[in-house]
């Protein structure tokens, strides 16, 4: 679908979008005055991934202008857009603009409400879809699974378990992915490698579902043991295979097997990325090595790498046990830096000079 805009209607439209120094000119053509709906999508999901809140007002105002915000396609996008945000209430409103026939809007709500993780208030949409006699399909059941798993609601998980046996859904691997990896968030290891078993196709994700269960809770050798009986079914392990595994030896401080977990992964073509090494970095401080972990931060700055919100996290965490101040200051101001607009990329170089 396409919207003909007049000369003032683009002029106007245009200024809205000027503020957004990413997405300039080239988002509306002057020549043919035409916006279609995939250049609303992409401005939509744009705001919504840099958390644009104001940009994404402005879309919003002028969608409702030329009557397209009520359409469900676009009504749909700004409530991930608005979830994205934070806006629960905003997005809730939209929500309850649409039609309550249409079953799209309680799986967009619930998706967008998971991805944030707004786990509880996913699930009482959930609960209150049900209360209004529309049942659970493949598009919704793998957002509420994990939603489950990480509230630890295995007795709504295990309703929906037979929902899909009942509706023959079990052969959908995304599904089943899902379920495997609630029980094992949920502590039913054993239950999920049952599932794992029954699956008559499986695939890379249901194994690394299958994985990180093990590794969870400790059973990084059984995980690894997974692993290779998948390699010989013909699978080739990824980062999110080796991540989970480096995360579990780490965590029991199995130094030599996380070495070798690098190794293994670097000689299958693999390359260790920043998830790779803050798993270390978290095993190390939870076994309460925390020099070490200063050093393996060093090294992965060495290295090139720039640490996430979560290295961040782990490192202060370290900080904090072993009483350095010095070092808790120079991480926490990088942190706060990361917070503002308009900075430059930030250089490992720096960082690495930070510490001693």
């Amino acid at each position: 679908m396409c919207l003909l805009l007049s000369r003032y209607q683009f002029k106007g439209t245009l200024a809205l979008f000027k503020s957004h120094h990413k997405l300039p000119v080239l988002i509306i053509s002057r020549r043919s005055f035409r916006s279609s709906s995939e250049t609303y999508f992409h401005l939509i999901e744009t705001y919504g991934r840099d958390r644009a809140l104001q940009q994404g007002k402005k879309l919003h105002a002028h969608l409702i202008i030329n009557g397209l915000a009520r359409l469900t396609h676009f009504a749909s996008k700004l409530i991930s857009f608005y979830a994205d945000a934070k806006q629960l209430s905003d997005a809730r409103k939209l929500f309850d603009k649409i039609p309550d026939s249409n079953i799209r809007r309680w799986i967009v709500l619930i998706g967008a409400y998971s991805r944030r993780g707004f786990y509880q208030e996913a699930l009482s949409v959930f609960h209150e879809m049900q209360k209004q006699g529309l049942g659970a399909n493949k598009f919704v059941i793998p957002s509420v699974l994990k939603c489950c798993g990480h509230v630890y609601d295995v007795q709504t998980g295990r309703i929906l378990h037979s929902v899909i046996l009942k509706h023959s859904i079990e052969s959908d691997v995304y599904v089943i992915s899902s379920l495997i990896d609630m029980y094992s968030k949920c502590g039913e290891v054993g239950k999920a490698r049952r599932v794992f078993d029954r699956m008559v196709m499986k695939d890379l994700v249901a194994l690394n579902a299958m994985l990180s269960g093990y590794v969870q809770h400790g059973f990084a050798k059984e995980g690894l043991a997974l692993m290779d009986q998948m390699e010989k079914l013909g699978f080739k392990p990824n980062i999110i295979t080796w991540n989970s595994l480096i995360s579990g030896f780490a965590q029991k401080g199995d130094d030599a097997m996380v070495s070798k977990m690098f190794e293994l992964m670097i000689s299958n073509g693999v390359e260790p990325d920043v998830i790779s090494w803050t798993s270390v970095i978290s095993g190390l401080v939870q076994n309460f090595r925390n020099e070490a972990a200063f050093d393996t931060f060093k090294q992965m700055l060495g290295r090139g790498f720039l640490p996430t919100s979560a290295t961040i996290s782990t490192v202060l965490a370290a900080c904090a046990t072993v009483a350095n101040v010095r070092r808790g200051r120079e991480i926490h101001g990088y942190a706060v830096g990361r917070c503002y607009p308009g900075k430059q990329d930030h250089d490992p170089v720096l960082w690495h000079a930070y510490l001693p």
